[in-house]
């Protein structure tokens, strides 16, 4: 009597295209898979691997897949959740080497995954021998040799990327500032700012903002005399050698950083203004609420103000406004004024009023932004603050207290790989996105910066 033909069955290929998807992800992500023979829990394991230099870590991860082109048990475009044998739980507990599930839809190219072993040490996951997974979260996709290094060797020892001899430099968010030598101090009756503004405003006369007022003293950058601030002065009004303010007590010192806050809102005032609510300058709306963009000397255009709306086809029905914006700190480092720019954003309804929804846009925004973005923003205040950004021919910028520098940049002769440390791309389009994250444009602006204030200081020498 003959033998019937061979047959795989359902559960056997669609167990192949579980273990051929897994494959293919761990080749897309330059590590190598090693199939087992015989299987008893494990299906096979990933050997962790430098796809850079081809070097073996020998750090290993074992893998259980699951596979099955049915829906899993509860899923939805979220989740799912998987009962797991306890004969498999058992197996997988006594392993010294890590674990990891791999659930997957062969046909549609997805899969998630679970280090195992974490997971049931908790008794109630335990007890009810069942995974929950989270498709955003766990997605088996991309390059994660991070999280994968993280799991074979939880101490840093040997999932830390080794840093390569390399060429690179560090570009820091910290502008030198050059500060006056002299401030003016003399007594007053005033003991609020708002006071001090109401003079100003019955002046008639320009707004001045670069004044502190402490211990019944009112601290400025330059004299009374001429000025909005003429009356403000109770009685005669001296020098005082900002060193000398700087190398007394704290309280002087964190006068000085006042001093140096109320500088830079002067400054920028044309340009910009303080929220005292949120603590930081932002740009102004313009005229018509149509975009503002600032554009550098090395021709490097910025947006600065945007409004976004229920129709893209109607300006008529504008949604909100958004506004770069900027935590300035200043610091002193030994005998150096340093200004650590943290840019901002700042949602308004009208260009003026917060957005009731400011925090939840901030939030997105702050969720993806990446490296790029956060390094254009960064040489957007840096090109502003040192004078690199003329609105027109015409344009005569006034006269500034601070001096700002190009940013700090550090060269360094070893350097780790983008792609070990660097956070995957976001997986959807965002609308509140900083329009232009040109990294190789940035960096060229960087040089510009940099190349201008040599050709300054050069100059300077000469004369």
């Amino acid at each position: 009597m003959g033998r019937g033909p061979k047959r795989i069955t359902d559960s056997q290929h669609k167990g192949d295209g579980g273990i051929g998807l897994i494959h293919m992800l761990i080749y897309e992500m330059g590590h190598v898979w090693h199939d087992r023979v015989v299987d008893a829990g494990i299906d096979g394991s990933i050997e962790l691997r430098d796809p850079d230099s081809g070097e073996m870590s020998n750090r290993h991860v074992m893998v259980q897949s699951k596979a099955s082109d049915a829906t899993f048990s509860g899923e939805t475009n979220d989740g799912f959740w998987y009962l797991c044998d306890e004969e498999d739980i058992e197996y997988w507990m006594k392993s010294e080497v890590p674990v990891i599930l791999i659930c997957s839809h062969p046909k549609e190219r997805q899969a998630w995954w679970l280090h195992v072993q974490p997971w049931f040490e908790n008794p109630s996951n335990r007890a009810s021998r069942r995974i929950d997974f989270n498709k955003a979260t766990q997605a088996f996709i991309g390059d994660f040799t991070g999280k994968l290094f993280a799991i074979v060797d939880p101490h840093g020892v040997a999932h830390t990327p080794a840093a390569e001899t390399k060429n690179e430099w560090l570009c820091s968010n910290l502008l030198p500032v050059d500060v006056p030598d002299v401030i003016y101090v003399a007594k007053t009756k005033h003991t609020k700012p708002g006071a001090v503004y109401a003079v100003q405003t019955d002046s008639g006369r320009s707004f001045r903002s670069d004044f502190v007022l402490k211990g019944g003293r009112i601290y400025m950058w330059s004299p009374a005399a001429g000025t909005a601030l003429d009356v403000v002065p109770s009685g005669s009004v001296e020098s005082l050698p900002f060193g000398e303010l700087v190398a007394s007590d704290a309280d002087s010192q964190r006068l000085a950083v006042w001093l140096l806050n109320a500088a830079l809102q002067h400054d920028v005032r044309a340009d910009c203004r303080w929220n005292n609510s949120r603590k930081f300058l932002h740009f102004r709306p313009t005229k018509d609420l149509t975009e503002r963009h600032i554009v550098s000397m090395s021709g490097r255009e910025r947006l600065v103000f945007k409004g976004y709306y229920q129709r893209k086809d109607d300006p008529s029905r504008p949604q909100f406004y958004r506004h770069a914006a900027l935590r300035a700190q200043f610091s002193r480092i030994g005998d150096e004024w340093f200004c650590e720019l943290l840019p901002d954003y700042f949602f308004t309804d009208d260009g003026y009023k917060e957005f009731r929804f400011a925090d939840r846009n901030l939030a997105k925004m702050k969720r993806i932004e990446k490296n790029p973005a956060r390094l254009g923003e960064t040489l957007l205040w840096a090109s502003f603050l040192m004078g690199e950004t003329a609105p027109d021919l015409f344009y005569e910028a006034p006269e500034q207290i601070l001096d700002f520098g190009a940013p700090l940049r550090f060269d360094l002769e070893r350097g780790i790989t983008d792609k070990h440390w660097l956070a995957s791309p976001a997986a959807d389009g965002e609308p509140l996105g900083p329009a232009g994250t040109d990294v190789d444009a940035d960096l060229q602006e960087l040089e510009h910066l940099e190349g201008l204030l040599q050709f300054n200081e050069d100059e300077e020498a000469e004369l």
